[in-house]
């Protein structure tokens, strides 16, 4: 199984958000299961490609030429990518199932972009955001506000599995199995 996971490239973020990127890793890594990421060493995405090979995982990054330069060394494939839209192209038809942890705008551009691919082309995926702190809730808010007022199917919603701590991470992760 194939893990994509959108995160912050930020270094000294929140505790709580290093250990859910740490979390994240060891269980993809734990399983025999493949990261597929930005492909940057840094911030939470350093955190959870080292804890993915330290667990005994493949690393996947998925690295745009403009940020070649800072692919990370725990990649065991590099795959490099024009632009970001190349990028999020390529993660999108490589995943299996989508994290989605704290991060700014490209995290959220991700996010979005995959949830409209996946629901477009009728891919039941699942979609964990990792929503610590409240980081995701106002997207996640106006994403129901829509399905509310009949401008999406609140079918669509079905593929996302909201949580809220470390433990209704681990949760979910282990759903993936079933």
């Amino acid at each position: 199984m194939k893990i994509v996971v959108y995160c912050s490239s930020v270094d000294n973020l929140p505790e709580s958000w290093q250990q859910a990127a740490q979390l994240t890793g060891n269980w993809i890594g734990t399983h025999g299961y493949s990261l597929v990421y930005g492909g940057v060493h840094s911030g939470l995405m350093r955190i959870v490609a080292q804890s993915t090979k330290d667990a005994g995982g493949k690393v996947v990054g998925i690295v745009p030429a403009r940020r070649m330069e800072m692919a990370s060394y725990l990649n065991d494939v590099k795959v490099p990518t024009s632009d970001l839209n190349d990028r999020k192209g390529v993660m999108q038809m490589l995943g299996d199932a989508y994290v989605v942890l704290p991060g700014g705008y490209g995290t959220l551009d991700e996010f979005t972009t995959s949830f409209s691919y996946l629901n477009f082309t009728r891919q039941r995926r699942p979609i964990i955001v990792v929503n610590l702190d409240g980081i995701f809730s106002p997207i996640l808010a106006q994403l129901s506000l829509m399905a509310d007022k009949g401008l999406m199917s609140p079918d669509n919603l079905a593929i996302i599995t909201e949580v809220r701590s470390l433990e209704e991470l681990s949760q979910a992760l282990q759903n993936l199995l079933k």
